[in-house]
């Protein structure tokens, strides 16, 4: 039965292929009805691909030279010319034309000219040159022309030229010339072109071109230029930014715009320096800045000497810089530090838990290209649990107090302190 099955549509195939002669410019006579079983085996005998109907029955398959009204097929209707109007077919429809109207088969659809209207199957869509409309199907579209449609695929959308319209799949949207609409992939959208709009994908989205609107992925964005919003679980890639990425990671060459993220990498007009800094709590610190002036990143390390004791901190914070003139900047930065005795690098350990938070308001004078002078008051906030193995004179930093609040083992402190140190700006 398999055999039988595979010979009768390996028949059918050729036919189509044998009768896909180039697209007839001519439009031909136009007649009211045929009805076939097999190809070839009609009312018309093999005149049939010889006229357009205004309606065709194939009772399992047939081949015609077009429609202009209604065809339908127990399998599979093909045609030799253009087809206007309402197919539909078990498994499949092949035209060798153009197509407008609605197409429905529950395998494949495959139009060799252009389609406009509705294409729905089961399996795949398939477009010779460009289409408008709507594209439906469980696993794939496939158009090698422009497409201005809403396409939906199980699988995978693939436009070979540009697109414009409404792209949603399962899996990935393909688009090999320009997109301007709505993208949405479950794994990823690819644009090899200029694109406009906005782009939603569970892992990546990547635009070779221009890119102007939002992209949001779960795991990572790329774009050459950027103008909007790049948003990602983690990483943002772009060459030139006007507008805002927010990500773990945002990597550019310039920014216009605010990169907010855990790490900003910026190539050109960035903020890269280091530090070193002294205050009440801690007398060495070292710290690395990085970002752009309106949001950067800070790393710092800290060491506390105390008799026999000694305590360490890692710290990281955010930031962003006021020009109040040519020589003088403001720095408002957020910064938490988990602060550890000796070498007890035990982060969340219940029984060592000591974390100071700092609200800074730096003044920074300019000294000249590289090196910077600052100072400022720091708001202190240090959040400790003392325990069994830590007790409240282990742990305590503050100098004095201006609030405290304990609840059970919980102790949290604040006071209002200082800090000034020296800044080197990194090429």
């Amino acid at each position: 039965m398999k055999t039988v099955l595979k010979n009768l549509v390996t028949y059918l195939l050729s036919g189509a292929l044998l009768f896909h002669i180039s697209v007839y410019a001519q439009e031909k006579p136009l007649k009211d009805f045929q009805l076939s079983f097999l190809p070839m085996v009609s009312t018309d005998g093999t005149d049939v691909i010889n006229y357009r109907y205004k309606t065709s029955i194939n009772l399992f398959a047939g081949i015609n030279g077009g429609v202009k009204g209604v065809e339908l097929g127990g399998f599979m209707n093909i045609n030799n010319g253009f087809v206007e109007g309402l197919q539909l077919a078990g498994f499949g429809n092949i035209v060798n034309g153009n197509f407008e109207g609605l197409q429905g088969a529950g395998f494949m659809n495959i139009v060799n000219g252009h389609a406009k209207g509705f294409q729905g199957s089961g399996f795949i869509n398939v477009i010779r040159g460009g289409n408008q409309g709507f594209l439906g199907s469980g696993f794939m579209n496939v158009v090698n022309g422009d497409s201005q449609s809403i396409s939906g695929a199980g699988f995978m959308n693939v436009v070979h030229g540009n697109h414009q319209g409404l792209s949603g799949a399962g899996f990935m949207s393909v688009t090999s010339g320009n997109f301007n609409g709505l993208q949405g992939a479950g794994f990823m959208n690819v644009t090899r072109g200029y694109s406009m709009g906005l782009s939603g994908a569970g892992f990546a989205n990547i635009s070779g071109g221009h890119y102007m609107g939002i992209q949001a992925a779960g795991f990572m964005n790329v774009a050459q230029d950027m103008d909007g919003i790049q948003a990602a679980g983690f990483l943002n890639v772009a060459r030139e930014v006007n507008g805002l990425q927010i990500g773990f990671i945002n990597v550019a060459d310039t920014v216009a715009g605010v990169p907010i993220g855990f790490l900003s990498i910026v190539k050109r007009g960035a903020l890269r320096e280091i530090e070193i800094s002294a205050n009440e709590v801690f007398l060495m610190n070292a710290s690395f800045r990085i970002g752009v002036p309106v949001f950067y990143n800070i790393f710092s390390v800290g060491y506390r000497p105390v008799q026999d004791t000694e305590f360490f901190a890692m710290g990281y914070g955010i930031g962003s810089r006021l020009d109040l003139s040519d020589d003088l900047d403001l720095d408002i930065e957020l910064h938490g530090s988990a602060l550890h005795e000796e070498w007890n690098w035990d982060w969340f350990s219940e029984n060592h838990w000591s974390r100071l938070n700092e609200l800074r308001t730096m003044f920074t004078w300019q000294t000249g290209s590289v090196i910077q002078l600052f100072a400022g008051p720091v708001l202190y906030n240090h959040y400790f649990r003392v325990s069994d193995e830590y007790s409240r004179e282990d742990l305590e930093i503050a100098p004095y107090n201006i609030y405290e609040y304990t609840s059970g083992n919980r102790v949290r402190q604040w006071w209002v302190g200082g800090r000034a140190g020296l800044r080197f700006v990194l090429p």
